[in-house]
């Protein structure tokens, strides 16, 4: 049920009011009449004269007159029931009407407003009565109740007084009502912004609304004014909690408040983000006087941002798969798919640069040169497959000796190209030689499962010089290295020194015979090497 307005119900207040002080008023002074009380004088004063004109006929002694004396007084008034002249021993000598039947005193000293006595007396005796019959006068009925004054003051009162008073404080209230202060070109302003303005009293109470607040809710509805803004149907679940209103505190503190976000459950499920700002009101004095608050409806941009962060998001991750798919390219065009090392053509260009960059610092740079040493008759003996587990384990333990920045190249079959920068000639000849000495220690007990097979390399190494014009020429150098580790008995560690390399060269021309070490123990169903092999 729709509640009473509040100029309906400050009416009825002040009405329920002044009937209780006109009532209080008849309790205390018996202002108002009592129409029983008047009844009864007015009937003993009608029985005490025509007592006296009975008496008057009894006198003379004319009981014809004295009869039809009372049938007329009881045809001419109503209220009386009978009449009837009783002597003192009981006789009853004339009657008008049913006296017999309507007489009903006991006691004639205790008349009651319906029937009355009044006594003759005749030379100082008592002689009789003359006795009157009325009607019930106190006979509840609805007309008789409603025309009491007390009910017809009521009445009159609630009437006249609601009408008066309700003229009376709805002129009250306009004259009271803040927006009627206000000029129209300042309403208007306050209309037509398009966030939600509300003027508060330091109560919290509202005094002023535009608008757009009204809109914020139900256009639709009215908004009543001295209403407190939180209490609100829209409004109120967002401050459920201990925590006082924004605007409370905004007073409280006497300091503006901004930046308060609430949360509005809508229709549907739905909700609405409302930014609340709030900033004191105060008069000269620095006393605050209310409070003026703003409501910004940014739910549209709410959504807007979230749509936009879980773009951003897919986005992200759209990128992120991408990187990795080109990573994986990447290094599929760039790897050897058997031992990941980097391909010739990758290990060209990125060796380009290290290059470059070495000869314009002046940095060491150096070369390796490694190939497996008789890599032919591991797969004529054990298979291809077996040659590529090799291969594998090789590029593994590779990977396992070299740095981060190194450059590591299945150059070719069983051969590999390792760049090694920022290192000089000796410790690039310590790196080579543990590169050497691992392969031989730990790939034959990584494949244990293959009965009778040794695995060593040989390797050879040189050192970016002045001399030496581009990367091709570097890798040939440290290639000859390789070659000079192979024909002094492979397994081993041989520099570039074309002196050396000279000398082997005639030695070796003179003789004819090189000399050959095996990766392979000596077994009967392994023919010798050919004269000559140089894997």
């Amino acid at each position: 049920m729709k509640k009473l307005g509040s100029l309906l119900r400050m009416t009825l207040a002040l009405v329920a009011l002044c009937i209780a002080l006109v009532l209080q008023a008849d309790l205390f002074f018996n202002l108002l009449p009592n129409r029983a009380e008047q009844a009864r004088e007015l009937r003993k004063n009608v029985a005490q004269v025509l007592a006296v004109q009975v008496a008057s006929l009894l006198e003379i002694d004319d009981q014809r007159t004295l009869q039809r004396t009372l049938n007329d007084i009881a045809a001419r008034d109503k209220s009386m029931l009978s009449l009837g002249i009783r002597q003192v021993d009981g006789t009853l000598l004339l009657q008008a009407g049913d006296h017999l039947n309507t007489w009903q005193l006991v006691n004639p000293n205790n008349a009651q407003i319906e029937q009355l006595s009044v006594p003759f007396y005749t030379r100082g005796k008592h002689w009789g009565t003359f006795e009157i019959a009325f009607d019930n006068a106190s006979k509840a009925t609805i007309w008789r109740w409603l025309t009491e004054p007390i009910v017809v003051l009521l009445l009159f009162m609630a009437t006249a007084g609601t009408l008066t008073f309700g003229l009376y404080i709805k002129r009250a209230l306009q004259h009271l009502d803040p927006s009627s202060v206000i000029p129209e070109r300042v309403q208007g302003a306050f209309d037509a912004m398009a966030e939600g303005v509300v003027v508060l009293d330091p109560r919290g109470r509202i005094l002023l609304a535009n608008k757009a607040f009204r809109k914020l809710n139900n256009p639709t509805e009215s908004l009543p004014l001295g209403s407190t803004l939180s209490t609100l149907p829209w409004l109120a679940p967002a401050f459920s909690t201990s925590a006082p209103p924004p605007w409370i505190r905004a007073m409280s503190e006497r300091a503006a408040n901004a930046g308060h976000t609430l949360e509005i459950l809508d229709a549907g499920d739905d909700k609405r983000r409302l930014i609340v700002n709030c900033a004191p009101i105060t008069d000269s004095g620095g006393n605050v006087r209310g409070c003026l608050t703003t409501f910004s409806d940014v739910s549209e941009l709410h959504r807007t941002n979230e749509m936009l962060r879980t773009t951003l998001a897919e986005l992200s991750a759209a990128k992120d798969e991408v990187q990795l798919k080109n990573e994986e390219l990447k290094r599929l065009a760039t790897r050897d798919p058997m031992t990941g090392c980097l391909n010739r053509r990758a290990f060209n260009e990125e060796f380009e640069v290290l290059f470059q960059q070495a000869r314009d610092n002046k940095q060491p740079l150096s070369c390796v040169m490694m190939d497996i040493d008789h890599f032919k008759k591991v797969n004529d003996t054990f298979g291809h497959a077996v040659g590529d587990r090799v291969i594998k384990e090789v590029a593994r333990k590779l990977h396992d000796a070299s740095r981060a920045n190194d450059l590591v190249c299945r150059y070719g079959g069983e051969e590999f190209c390792i760049v090694v920068p920022h290192i000089d000639k000796d410790r690039a000849l310590a790196f080579a030689e543990r590169v050497r000495l691992k392969i031989e220690q730990e790939c034959a007990a990584a494949l244990r499962d293959i009965q009778g097979l040794n695995v060593t390399v040989s390797l050879g190494v040189d050192m970016l010089v002045d001399e030496v014009p581009n990367p091709p020429a570097l890798i040939d150098r440290a290639d000859q290295g390789l070659y000079r580790a192979k024909r002094t008995g492979r397994n081993r560690v041989c520099l570039f020194e074309p002196e050396a390399l000279a000398s082997e060269a005639s030695s070796h021309a003179a003789t004819g015979t090189p000399n050959q070490a095996s990766i392979l123990p000596p077994s009967p169903n392994l023919a010798p090497p050919a004269e000559g092999s140089q894997s």
